[in-house]
C-alpha cells in the first residue's frame, strides 16, 4: 500500500469517527433538551425553572448546533450550501442568544440572585458574552464598510471564531456548574445528577471539534498574513 493510499485510509477512517461522534452529540443534545423541558414543565416554568430551561436550550441546543452548522459531517447541514450554512448558524445563534439573554435577565430580577456562586459569576460573564456575540455575529455576516477600514474579513471572521468559542466555554460552565445548585438537588435526583454533568461535559467536547478545527486553521493563516505584512513594512 503506497503512502498515498494510507493517507487517504487515515483520512477517511477518521471522518467515518467524527461522524459517528457527532451522531452521539446530537443524540445527548436531544436528550438533554427533552430533560430540561420536563423538569420545566413539571415546575410550571416558573422563576429558576424557567431560567434553567431557557438559558439551557439556548446554550445547551441552539448555540451548539449553530457551532456545528459548519461541520462538514454534521448530517443536520451537510447537504446545504456554504451560505445558507451561514444563514443557519445565524438564525441559531439569534435564537439561541435571545434565549440565554431573556433567561439571565428573568433571573437577575429576582431578588435570590446570588453572584457570590461560581455557577452565577459564570453564568454572568456567559450572558455578557453572548450578547457581545449576537452582535460580532451581525457584523461578522452583514460586514459593513465601517467595520472592514479598521479589520480584514479574515480578521473578522477570526475574531468572531474566537470570542464565540469562549462565549460557549463560559455558558457550558455554567450550566454545569448549575448541576450543584439548590434548584437541582432539590428537583432532581441526586443520583441522576452525575449523568446530566457527563452529558453536558461530553456535548461540549463533542461540539468544540469542528470549530476548534476551524480556529486552529485561521489561526494559521492569521500567523502567515501577520508574517507577510512584517516582511512587506521592513
Amino acid at each position: 500500500m503506497s503512502q498515498t493510499t494510507k493517507l487517504s485510509a487515515m483520512s477517511s477512517a477518521w471522518l467515518q469517527i467524527q461522524s459517528t461522534l457527532n451522531s452521539i452529540n446530537h443524540m445527548l443534545i436531544f436528550l438533554v433538551a427533552a430533560f430540561f423541558f420536563t423538569l420545566a414543565r413539571s415546575l410550571d416554568f416558573k422563576d429558576t425553572a424557567m431560567h434553567m430551561f431557557m438559558t439551557g436550550i439556548g446554550f445547551h441546543v441552539l448555540i451548539a448546533q449553530a457551532l456545528m452548522s459548519h461541520y462538514k459531517v454534521n448530517p443536520i447541514t451537510r447537504w446545504i450550501s456554504h451560505k445558507n450554512k451561514s444563514r443557519f448558524h445565524g438564525l441559531l445563534q439569534l435564537v439561541g442568544g435571545s434565549m440565554v439573554l431573556l433567561g439571565a435577565l428573568g433571573k437577575f430580577s429576582q431578588k435570590e440572585v446570588h453572584l457570590n456562586t461560581w455557577h452565577g459569576r459564570f453564568g454572568v460573564a456567559a450572558a455578557f458574552g453572548c450578547a457581545a456575540s449576537v452582535v460580532g455575529g451581525l457584523v461578522n455576516f452583514f460586514q459593513p464598510k465601517i467595520v472592514l477600514q479598521v479589520m480584514p474579513p479574515s480578521e473578522l471572521r477570526f475574531r468572531h471564531n474566537l470570542f464565540g468559542l469562549l462565549t460557549f466555554t463560559l455558558g457550558m460552565t455554567a450550566i454545569y456548574l448549575g448541576y450543584y445548585s439548590e434548584f437541582f438537588t432539590r428537583y432532581v435526583d441526586h443520583q441522576f445528577i452525575p449523568a446530566m454533568m457527563l452529558a453536558t461535559a461530553l456535548v461540549y467536547l463533542l461540539t468544540i471539534i469542528g470549530p476548534l478545527g476551524s480556529l486552529l486553521t485561521k489561526l494559521k493563516y492569521r500567523r502567515q498574513r501577520n508574517h507577510q505584512l512584517k516582511q512587506e513594512s521592513t
